[in-house]
């Protein structure tokens, strides 16, 4: 992929998977694009995350509690897919 903002680069990496991704898998694949390391910036792709899908870009597809897997014990892990709304957003902002 060309060099996006992480925005732009989350929203494509769910675009070419139909099915969804965990956070966990978006935050492993942002940092690993952008050359970053820690839990700040597995929260920054997490407050990304946030952000589009309160923008309706992205869709909730599945949650669970995270066993300290990831993010900590407490925390919630979601599965996210691209939304209609964000597939058209891409086409009209030129990301698709």
């Amino acid at each position: 992929m060309t060099k996006l903002h992480m925005k732009g680069f989350v929203l494509r990496l769910l675009e070419e998977s139909r099915e969804g991704l965990w956070d966990y898998e978006i935050a492993a694949k942002v940092l690993e694009e952008f050359h970053h390391t820690g839990d700040y910036w597995r929260g920054e792709v997490r407050a990304t995350l946030t952000d589009l899908f309160s923008g309706a870009l992205l869709e909730e597809i599945e949650d669970r509690m995270d066993e300290e897997e990831y993010f900590g014990v407490g925390k919630i892990s979601v599965k996210f897919r691209l939304s209609a709304f964000g597939r058209q957003r891409m086409v009209e902002t030129g990301l698709l």
